[in-house]
């Protein structure tokens, strides 16, 4: 027997459909007009749980969207990244906020309740002319436009040949930490060869931080490698909650627009790649998306013509980042592969560390890139 829930759903039109209560479907929604009749559904059963990453997003970019870090679930700002390697120490200057975050999407939400349905699942998106529909495990839910954002789940993004190619996922494990014992200013990548992956500990407070470890090895177990990892790093660090979770870290997928379709966040691969960062550019394409999602609505045009034009904001906005990120990461990918880790954090100036995780591709970086993308496709034949 259907529900009354379910009957409405059926019966009704929305003119946006949000799949994924992330940062970027809750900045989407936050930045749609009241006027419109929208709906933002997620599987999870509580907005901010669980916890799958660790918290940070730049800060000049934070600041530009929220107009400032005066916010409870701002936790704390550093100012610089220590590198380890062995017996490398590397330090350059990077300023980045450490989120709750949780309570951060929570605040995203606040005006949002209504509009919200949890427990609720996408199976499939159903492109029609007239609509689009969403099949979850409750019902079927019609839009005109839907907005998808749920993570690293591609299977709509395939169906409609977005991908391009397969996603490189960074699998992650970690938890909130007590008894840190390091500098609230800095922020700490541990590197290791042997793994193809780093180790992170991001401060939250005095005591209180971050600390997670991600790889893109495959048949490796990822927790026990943390667990192995961390008692060398802080064998007096102690558990206070834990994570898991996966990111995209090959760029964007080919295409993140489609007839009724935009694509945001993670499930559009909107990560930067060198490290796995992917708040800030959630929340940005989320809000493009509903910037465009306007347009659509006010002109009647769904079709992936009129649509193309998120794409052009999105890359216009941060396409730049995108692309140092993929660099940044093809570089570790062959240092890590050469046994050169060393010198990927010895031999580059602050400037060119500075550059290539900002909006500038340092001249030696991309000679080298290019000369490994050669080298790369010769020997591949």
């Amino acid at each position: 027997m259907i529900q009354k829930e379910q009957v409405c759903l059926l019966n009704k039109m929305y003119d946006v459909v949000i799949v994924g209560a992330g940062p970027a479907g809750l900045m989407a929604a936050r930045k749609l007009p009241k006027t419109f009749s929208f709906l933002v559904i997620d599987s999870k059963a509580k907005i901010g749980f669980p916890l799958k990453c660790g918290e940070g997003i730049r800060d000049k970019e934070f600041v530009k969207l929220f107009g400032g870090k005066e916010h409870p679930f701002v936790r704390n700002v550093v100012h610089e990244h220590e590198i380890r390697y062995k017996d490398v120490r590397r330090v350059f200057e990077a300023d980045y906020i450490q989120l709750d975050r949780p309570k951060f999407e929570q605040w995203l939400a606040k005006d949002l309740k209504d509009r919200i349905r949890l427990n609720t699942y996408c199976k499939d998106i159903l492109v029609k002319e007239d609509s689009a529909e969403v099949i979850t495990n409750k019902s079927i839910i019609k839009a005109k436009l839907v907005i998808l954002c749920c993570g690293c789940n591609f299977n709509i993004q395939r169906k409609y040949k977005l991908l391009g190619k397969e996603p490189v996922l960074f699998v992650c494990y970690g938890g909130i930490y007590k008894n840190h014992n390091l500098d609230l200013n800095k922020f700490y990548g541990y590197f290791y060869e042997r793994h193809f992956g780093y180790l992170w500990v991001f401060p939250k407070d005095k005591d209180t931080a971050n600390v997670g470890f991600g790889t893109i090895a495959k048949g490796i177990n990822v927790k026990n490698m943390f667990v192995e990892l961390i008692k060398k790093v802080n064998p007096k660090i102690k558990k206070v909650s834990e994570y898991a979770g996966v990111v995209p870290c090959s760029g964007p997928i080919e295409k993140t627009y489609y007839d009724r379709l935009l694509v945001c966040g993670d499930s559009a691969g909107m990560v930067y790649a060198g490290t796995g960062e992917g708040i800030y550019f959630a929340l940005e394409s989320g809000r493009l998306a509903s910037v465009v999602a306007v347009e659509a609505l006010k002109k009647n045009k769904f079709d992936k013509k009129f649509l193309r034009s998120y794409e052009k904001k999105w890359k216009k906005s941060f396409g730049k980042l995108m692309k140092a990120g993929v660099i940044f990461y093809d570089l570790q990918y062959l240092a890590f592969r050469m046994k050169k880790i060393k010198e990927l954090y010895t031999i580059p100036t602050n400037r060119e560390i500075k550059a290539l995780i900002g909006y500038k591709i340092p001249f030696r970086a991309k000679v080298l890139w290019y000369a490994y993308k050669i080298f790369k496709k010769v020997f591949s034949r």
